[in-house]
């Protein structure tokens, strides 16, 4: 648009020498002619737009009067090849030597040259400045997207060091208070039935049987607090980052993983991470792949766990029959789910398994104590 506005400029500059010439069809003609040229080459990609100028100039050279036009070529050739702007300064000189154009023409045509090369200069720096400016604006927001980012994952990477702290400081409660008090309790129950048996009869049983009563119910609360705290602990998407950090930790195996889970009851929780700990240590042993994909998403009906590697498929990992494949299988399958392992389509080995939910699993956890 800011070229348009100076051609336009100097097409009205051009209308000085025009004056002088008078509006005969041989000065309009050329004028037109010029003007065609200045525009096509507003069409013309590149330093092809530098033509249309060069050809005006060169009619110019032949037709005495269309010297009188020249600034309209000379901006183009301002814009793309500075040195020919000062070459089209010939024709008007030419004809003023021949006697072709009088002094005043071609002094007006002069002056409209040297007015369209600034106008030139000028919109060009412009633009060169302006695109210069929306360069550094891309950088500098390109810079702050990656900074966001970056501040996103580190804030990512915090949350997730503080729930893994919270989750195993949980998790050490827990053990501490069923080896520890949850034994002490069930001590002090075995030993006030013994004193109640062997003083059957005698009125102190019935206050041994009291507090063996007390003593039980305790134990009841310490049981449903520590599975309390063990349910608390069963975070799908920290278990799995975590088990799948210390497998491949001062390994050369580069893991990805990708957990799109939350709080999943202790029978499953503990179900897919074996799993995964199993399939990743398969990897190490017997794949040698560089690179492991782990992907857990949680469904409304069920959750799809998915490990794959770039390895040598097949011929690492045997025909499937092993202990660690078995054992894997019998975990899901004891959840009601779908257990699979094999090359995958794209080489490397896979390991699918699916979990539904639904009281299948609670009905599972409860029957090991985990619920």
């Amino acid at each position: 648009m800011e070229r348009i506005a100076d051609k336009l400029i100097v097409l009205a500059c051009c209308a000085v020498p025009l004056a002088l010439l008078g509006t005969s069809p041989v000065s309009v003609g050329a004028l037109l002619v010029a003007l065609a040229c200045a525009f096509l080459a507003e069409l013309l990609p590149g330093r092809a737009s530098v033509a249309p100028a060069v050809a005006c100039c060169l009619v110019a050279l032949a037709l005495p009067v269309g010297a009188a036009f020249v600034a309209l070529p000379v901006y183009d050739l301002a814009r793309r090849a500075p040195g020919l702007a000062v070459a089209a300064a010939v024709p008007p000189l030419a004809g003023l030597w021949r006697g072709a154009l009088a002094p005043d023409v071609a002094a007006a045509a002069l002056g409209a040259g040297v007015i369209a090369v600034v106008l030139a200069r000028r919109t060009a720096r412009t633009l060169a400045d302006r695109a210069a400016n929306l360069r550094q604006a891309d950088d500098l927001r390109e810079r702050e997207l990656a900074l966001e980012a970056r501040n996103r994952d580190l804030l990512d990477a915090q949350d997730y060091e503080v729930r893994l702290a919270t989750l195993s400081e949980r998790a050490r409660i827990a053990r501490e208070i069923h080896d520890n008090v949850g034994h002490l309790l069930t001590r002090a129950v075995v030993q006030a039935e013994a004193y109640r048996v062997a003083h059957a009869g005698e009125p102190v049983a019935q206050g041994l049987a009291a507090v063996a009563d007390t003593v039980r119910a305790a134990l009841d609360e310490v049981r449903a607090s520590v599975h309390d705290l063990r349910d608390d602990a069963c975070d799908l998407s920290v278990q799995v980052r975590s088990v799948v950090e210390h497998a491949c930790a001062g390994t050369p195996l580069a893991p990805s993983v990708r957990v799109e889970a939350g709080e999943a009851p202790a029978a499953v929780a503990s179900c897919l991470t074996a799993v995964v700990r199993e399939a990743v240590s398969n990897v190490l042993r017997h794949a040698d792949a560089r690179h492991v994909s782990v992907e857990l998403v949680e469904h409304p009906a069920l959750w799809r766990l998915t490990v794959s590697d770039d390895g040598r498929g097949g011929a690492g990992h045997g025909d499937g029959s092993g202990m660690g494949l078995a054992s894997m299988e019998e975990r899901v399958r004891a959840l009601g789910g779908t257990f699979r392992a094999g090359p995958g389509e794209r080489g490397g080995w896979t390991v699918f398994a699916s979990v539904p939910r639904g009281k299948e699993t609670v009905t599972f956890a409860r029957s090991r104590g985990e619920a």
